[in-house]
């Protein structure tokens, strides 16, 4: 009988023709009924039917309905919509909600709770998911592990990979301990942040702790060896996956592409993409665009065009970025013709631009002196909102500006920032000091970004007069230092041994409202500990915490190191057994300092086992390890 109800909802649900107000709907039964327990399990039906075809706000009006009326209202009849929102993306109307829930006296479960909390992470409101965990711990209901590892994850993917390592302490508290999940995601968060030493060991973690093998550890750990370069070991890894019973996925694979294309082994990426496809694993739109864009960096054009034919005959999206790559390709061949042609496909097919598609072919038809064709073009970039001025890439960031200049267009603070953070990175201070001051003759506005770069140029050439005048000039200007100006700052003054001076900066920097990270702390405790005043890095690394930062592996190597030049050698060991349990795994320095110490004191067991547990975390010993031999040697310092 239900069924046939079920149907009959159905169709009211989606025929807009018969679609009327629940207290309509349930009326009708109720004359024909006197049963409240019928009427109550016909609520819960259209409220599910509702959820299941988007129409959310009819499932709120029978939620209300039921609560007018007295019904009983379990957390497991509200999560159908609440699923069904968080699928949908509907998250403000979800967490509306679950607050409705509350409300009404619901008995909430974790299960509900976590519910809420994913969307809101995915959404990116990590904070606010955060603080709901804790009003609903406070109301009695406690996370589960997969809620603190959602959590976990919403940091990473935020880049606040500090903030996941304190939620893993408080899950730890609880007594949870981390899954392969936990280990697994947070070293996916370091990658992203380029802290790939601590992402492998984080990995390697995995393997240590004797969780089942999976494609997402191996993935990690491939992503890292490629990221560092170590392509042979990462492909040896990728090899062996089989033998663990692992199949790699499109992640692995891109990866790997990826790491050979920028080796500019076209033979080894080719290889890969045919092994894929053996494989069964369906190439997608960043396994052909790395492909196709490689293919044209080599001017081989035909090849490109022929991997794009498959791209498209396969189904696979073709993206700004491919398009973009084949666009630059065949500017550099000199054929505008088909640049040209897939340029105007892009629009056809609603492709996006960007600035690098109209920067290639500006470029291709300045080289053949189309100035008219050019002009047309930079005429069409600025009509869509697009500035010229590109972030992050010297090259075009030159190729613009040049460009600009000869149509006497005016060049743009980003273009000048770019390359004056180009240059200090590479220590040609001069020729960002050139550009420096060729914007303000131009009139071209100074900002934050452009003191910050110059002025960590000057600190990193340890030329403190010269940044410390810049920071003048920068204030003068009505220009606000940021957290970026202060750490460079306070670095400059640390390495030169000048501590008051970066002591001095960094209360200005709190009284001014420019919360210190942990870059601050971490470059002002390893000046201290340099200087052997332990006392002061201690209470530094006290203040931090107190202000919610969390003490990373650059934290305790310090402390550890100045401990032991401090001949403290046992409050070195009482630190490096702290940083372990807190879940921060060593690096090379903080082993190989520890290990040293315990061999000069004969403890040669410990050091050996110390030893071999960084071979296990995949960590290169320091040549200075290498002559610990089992029983009786002690390394050379």
């Amino acid at each position: 009988m239900f069924t046939d109800i079920r149907f009959v909802l159905n169709c009211i649900a989606n025929d807009t023709n018969l679609q009327t107000p629940v207290s309509n709907i349930v009326s009708l039964v109720e004359d024909g009924s006197d049963d409240p327990i019928f009427v109550e399990k016909l609520c819960r039906m259209l409220f599910r039917v509702y959820s299941d075809n988007g129409m959310f706000e009819e499932s709120i009006w029978v939620f209300d309905y039921m609560e007018k009326s007295g019904f009983k209202i379990r957390d497991k009849f509200c999560r159908v919509l609440l699923l069904a929102l968080n699928k949908r993306g509907q998250m403000d109307m979800c967490f509306s909600f679950f607050r409705r829930m509350v409300g009404a006296n619901v008995d909430i479960t974790a299960h509900s709770m976590t519910t809420v909390i994913h969307g809101l992470c995915k959404g990116g409101k990590v904070e606010k998911a955060k603080d709901l965990m804790e009003e609903m711990v406070s109301k009695g209901i406690e996370p589960k592990l997969l809620t603190y590892n959602i959590l976990i994850n919403g940091y990473c993917i935020n880049g606040t990979v500090d903030k996941a390592f304190k939620m893993k302490a408080i899950m730890e508290q609880k007594g949870f301990e981390p899954n392969a999940f936990t280990y697994n995601i947070i070293a996916g968060g370091l990658c992203k942040l380029k802290r790939y030493d601590e992402a492998k060991m984080w990995s390697f973690a995995v393997i240590k702790r004797g969780f089942p093998h999976d494609v997402v550890t191996f993935s990690t750990l491939v992503n890292i060896l490629s990221k560092t370069g170590n392509l042979e070991k990462a492909k040896l890894l990728f090899e062996s996956m089989e033998k663990w019973g692992v199949r790699p996925d499109i992640f692995t694979y891109n990866t790997l592409i990826d790491g050979y294309r920028k080796k500019g082994n076209l033979e080894e990426t080719k290889w890969l993409f045919e092994e894929m496809e053996k494989g069964g694993v369906r190439p997608d739109t960043t396994t052909y665009t790395t492909l196709i864009d490689e293919y044209c960096k080599k001017g081989k054009m035909e090849e490109a065009h022929k991997l794009l034919g498959h791209m498209e005959a396969k189904g696979v999206r073709v993206d700004t970025v491919t398009y973009t790559a084949l666009i630059d390709g065949y500017c550099k061949k000199e054929n505008l013709e088909e640049a040209n042609r897939l340029f105007e496909e892009m629009e056809k097919r609603g492709v996006r631009y960007d600035t690098f598609t109209y920067s290639s072919l500006i470029d291709g038809y300045c080289k053949k002196v189309k100035m008219e064709e050019a002009h047309k073009r930079m005429d069409h970039m600025e009509a869509r909102g697009l500035r010229p001025d590109t972030k992050g890439n010297m090259e075009e960031a030159h190729k613009l500006k040049g460009l600009m200049e000869v149509w006497e267009v005016g060049v743009g603070t980003v273009t000048y920032n770019t390359l004056i953070d180009g240059y200090c990175k590479k220590g040609n201070i001069e020729e960002a000091k050139r550009l420096f001051e060729e914007m303000e003759k131009l009139g071209v506005r100074y900002d934050t970004v452009t003191y910050s770069s110059l002025i960590d140029g000057w600190c990193k050439k340890g030329k403190m007069e010269e940044a410390h005048k810049l920071r003048g000039h920068m204030e003068a200007r009505g220009v606000k230092p940021n957290i970026v100006t202060y750490n460079a700052l306070i670095d400059g003054y640390c390495k030169k041994g000048q501590l008051e001076e970066a002591k001095r900066l960094f209360e200005e920097m709190e009284n001014r409202g420019v919360r210190a990270d942990n870059v601050t702390y971490n470059t002002l405790i390893y000046g201290y500990c340099k200087k052997g005043e332990m006392m002061e890095a201690h209470k530094l690394r006290v203040g931090m915490e107190e202000v919610g930062n969390i003490p990373d592996v650059y934290t305790y190597a310090s402390l550890i190191h100045g401990e032991i030049l401090s001949r403290k050698s046992s409050e070195a060991l009482k630190l490096f057994s702290e940083m372990k349990q807190r879940g921060i795994l060593p690096n090379v320095c903080t082993y190989t300092t520890i290990v040293l110490e315990l061999s000069k004191q004969g403890r040669t067991d410990e050091a050996l086992r110390l030893y071999d547990e960084m071979k296990e975390y995949g960590i290169t010993p320091n040549d200075c390890l290498y002559s610990l031999k089992v029983g009786s040697q002690v390394p050379r310092s």
